[in-house]
C-alpha cells in the first residue's frame, strides 16, 4: 500500500469540500421524505426486526451525541437540532409516563 503524496491528500481534501458544499440544506419535510423512502427500499430487500429503544435511551444517545457535537465545534444550527430533538424525546418521555386519571379505566 503506497501512502498518499502531499499532492494527491490535498486533491482529495478538495474534492472532499467540493461534495461537501454540493449537499443542499433539506426542510424537515424532505429529510422526513428522504428517510422514509430509503426505509422502504431497505424492508423491501431484506426484512430487519427493529429494536425498540426507550425514551431514556434516547435521551441518553442524544445527550452524548450533542457533546461530541459540541467538542467538535460543530455549526450552531447542527447543535441547535439536537437540543430541539433532545427536548421532544423529553418531551415525550414525560407524556407517556403522565400519571393516568381513575376515570381513564372506566368505561364510557
Amino acid at each position: 500500500m503506497n501512502p498518499m503524496s502531499n499532492t494527491e491528500a490535498l486533491q482529495w481534501a478538495a474534492e472532499a469540500d467540493d461534495s461537501l458544499a454540493r449537499n443542499e440544506i433539506l426542510t424537515n419535510g424532505e429529510i422526513i421524505r428522504t428517510v422514509t423512502a430509503e426505509d422502504d427500499d431497505d424492508d423491501a430487500a431484506t426484512p430487519v426486526n427493529r429494536i425498540k429503544i426507550s425514551h431514556s435511551e434516547a435521551v441518553a444517545a442524544l445527550n452524548t451525541s450533542l457533546q461530541w457535537a459540541e467538542e467538535q465545534n460543530f455549526d450552531a444550527h447542527e447543535i441547535i437540532l439536537l437540543r430541539r430533538l433532545r427536548v421532544r424525546v423529553f418531551e415525550l418521555k414525560i407524556l407517556t409516563a403522565a400519571q393516568k386519571k381513575i376515570t381513564d379505566f372506566f368505561r364510557h
